[in-house]
């Protein structure tokens, strides 16, 4: 399935109007996993009114762009501000009511993996650097998958892949200085009204051209948490956020030239914050999935390129160490139990390739095991 691409010029709220009147054709599909969102928020009572004012009201003081992105997007859409800002919450909000639970209390399903790693220098074939990025979602926003070539009134122009109907870096992307970003979804205890990693991303890629500019920024900021950002920039730096609201962890690539992160936290600031909370069949795939990139990097250092990464990410093996994750059989043969999966995956080349010295990217609008990947360079913004 190749993402509908957006085009998104201009102010805030600008973008925000356009998404909307480029996405009006998934309307109907938006607005039913909006309501499926909200109504699980609903049963669990984690819709709590006073922690959704809290986040926006930490959001009218520190990202007012957010706030009239939104906007925009509403108007166009004709949805309510107020459910489109339950939506894009939804996950802060899950995660708070998880994080109060005295027991872990996992989901019916697995669905905001994600494995990420980046390569540089010596690990790569020719020094050149990768970020790579499978995207392990709901599987109901693969329809909803969208790439956007933007152009904001002020900053840099970047392309970013993420979801119709949310904040315009809502997975990964990079811009045309060739800063990469790709997140992770980490539940953690250590979550507060702060940025998100969505708009810590946007920020990143409109306003920094290095890892060492990116780092500045985000260690001068309060997050929300609950997450990773993996950074690569053209120069071969590379560099990990471990995203807390009280604290945050950083790693910076050394002599192997190369990071990896899955779904849980290693730092000293943060490692005893993650709350494993997976039913028993995925219990341990987020450190297995990190084992198996590790050993891999470490099998294939000097020869790590864009092939190979296209073979990993499409990787299948037992659940606790699948790259490339499809929808599991529950305990009683229910498929919708451990449902969710890759939905795409992408590689992101900041000093561009044999082909373009343009920073340039590879995506699959699928599962990676099937194929159909696609070039995209950002100085155009197409394929």
């Amino acid at each position: 399935m190749t993402p509908l691409t957006l085009r998104l010029t201009g102010t805030p709220v600008e973008m925000g109007r356009q998404h909307g009147r480029q996405i009006a054709h998934l309307r109907t599909h938006l607005a039913q996993v909006i309501e499926r969102r909200l109504n699980e928020l609903h049963h669990l009572g984690a819709d709590e009114p006073a922690a959704v004012q809290a986040c926006l009201e930490f959001l009218e003081e520190a990202d007012r762009p957010l706030l009239a992105y939104l906007a925009g997007l509403s108007e166009a859409l004709g949805i309510e501000t107020r459910q489109l800002h339950l939506y894009t919450l939804s996950s802060y909000l899950r995660d708070r009511w998880k994080a109060g639970q005295a027991e872990p209390a996992f989901a019916p399903s697995w669905e905001e993996g994600c494995t990420v790693w980046a390569a540089s220098g010596p690990v790569t074939v020719d020094g050149r650097p990768l970020l790579v990025k499978n995207r392990d979602y709901h599987a109901d926003h693969l329809p909803l998958q969208v790439i956007a070539a933007v152009a904001p009134s002020n900053g840099r122009r970047y392309i970013s892949v993420g979801s119709a109907g949310s904040p315009e870096v809502f997975s990964s992307g990079i811009n045309e200085r060739g800063l990469a970003v790709a997140d992770t979804h980490v539940l953690s205890r250590d979550i507060g009204p702060g940025l998100p990693r969505f708009s810590l991303m946007r920020e990143l890629l409109t306003h920094h051209d290095s890892v060492a500019s990116a780092l500045d920024y985000l260690r001068s900021v309060p997050h929300m948490g609950a997450g990773t950002l993996m950074l690569a920039d053209a120069s071969g730096a590379l560099a990990l956020c471990e995203s807390g609201h009280r604290h945050c962890g950083y790693m910076l690539s050394n002599g192997e030239t190369s990071l990896v992160n899955t779904n849980h936290f290693e730092t000293p600031a943060l490692a005893a914050q993650w709350i494993e909370d997976e039913p028993p069949p995925l219990r341990g795939n987020s450190r297995g999935r990190h084992r198996r990139i590790s050993a891999a990097l470490q099998q294939r250092r000097g020869a790590v390129d864009l092939a190979w990464a296209q073979r990993m990410m499409a990787a299948h093996g037992p659940p606790q160490e699948a790259l490339c994750r499809h929808p599991l059989p529950g305990h009683e043969g229910d498929s919708t139990v451990l449902g969710g999966g890759t939905i795409s995956s992408v590689i992101f080349l900041p000093a561009g390739d044999a082909e373009s010295a343009a920073p340039t990217f590879w995506l699959t609008g699928g599962a990676p095991c099937r194929g159909g990947w696609m070039r995209w360079r950002t100085a155009s913004g197409g394929g």
